[in-house]
């Protein structure tokens, strides 16, 4: 499943990425992220990133393959697997099971190649073991619905408790809905009290309007400040030995090669 192209892919294509951002934004079903997931992996393409969203919101099936058939195919393969960068701005790929299955972030760089960030979109139960011991904060669509606050509150929680990391929150607002502007800021403010009081963590809090191209790049620009950074040869220096490890820190990464998976 690929969207629209858009200008610059070509160029995206030809760059061989050192490093891959991985970025999260959270799934649920009163507080889904796709109304910022798009625009933010939008903004991301505009700044001149190749970006690969992995959406565990949507299942893979055979009408619909996606990271678990990627997965399933060996890790030598997969220089020839993948969707490609030159045939969309954002390559999306279904991953409700994928994500599941998923050996830690690192597995990430080997069918990913061709990419400079990767958005998860998934529930906080997947994204807690995956982002576990990575320098990362999620991004949480406020949930303004009732009883929002404390289903959001539990998604704060949930990443605090079985990942140990903080988040950005995100409440959504045009500057025409004056309530719904001042109820996310009550939200928002609620919330950073009770995660400062019984967590111990301040969570980011911003509101954004998701019409706005320079509220969107701000929020793009944030999400990968605090994005997980994963690099090749530090990722396989974590299996070596010291002296080996040493070694692999000063050697060249590998370069990449694009993937031609057409889905």
């Amino acid at each position: 499943m690929l969207d629209s192209a858009n200008q610059g892919s070509g160029l995206q294509s030809a760059a061989a990425w050192q490093e891959l951002q991985v970025c999260a934004i959270a799934y649920s079903a009163t507080a889904p992220g796709s109304p910022l997931l798009w625009p933010l992996s939008a903004q991301l393409q505009q700044l001149g990133y190749p970006v690969l969203v992995l959406d565990a919101s949507q299942a893979e099936s055979a009408d619909a393959p996606g990271l678990r058939d990627l997965l399933a195919e060996p890790a030598w393969q997969a220089t020839s697997l993948g969707p490609r960068p030159a045939q969309a701005s954002v390559a999306a790929l279904p991953a409700a099971l994928g994500l599941s299955q998923l050996d830690g972030l690192e597995s990430l760089l080997t069918y990913a190649r061709r990419y400079a960030v990767v958005i998860l979109h998934a529930p906080v139960e997947q994204l807690a073991p995956l982002l576990q011991g990575h320098a990362t904060r999620p991004l949480l669509p406020l949930d303004m619905q009732p009883r929002g606050m404390v289903r959001s509150y539990r998604q704060i929680k949930h990443l605090a408790l079985h990942a140990g990391l903080s988040c950005i929150v995100a409440g959504a607002a045009a500057p025409h809905e004056s309530f719904a502007r001042r109820h996310a800021d009550t939200l928002m403010a609620s919330l950073a009290q009770c995660a400062e009081r019984h967590l111990r963590m301040q969570p980011l809090c911003t509101r954004t309007d998701p019409g706005s191209a320079q509220d969107l790049r701000r929020l793009a620009l944030l999400l990968l400040a605090h994005s997980a950074t994963l690099t090749p040869g530090l990722a396989a220096a974590a299996t070596l030995t010291p002296g080996a490890a040493m070694a692999a820190r000063v050697a060249p990464a590998p370069v990449f090669f694009q993937p031609a998976w057409n889905l």
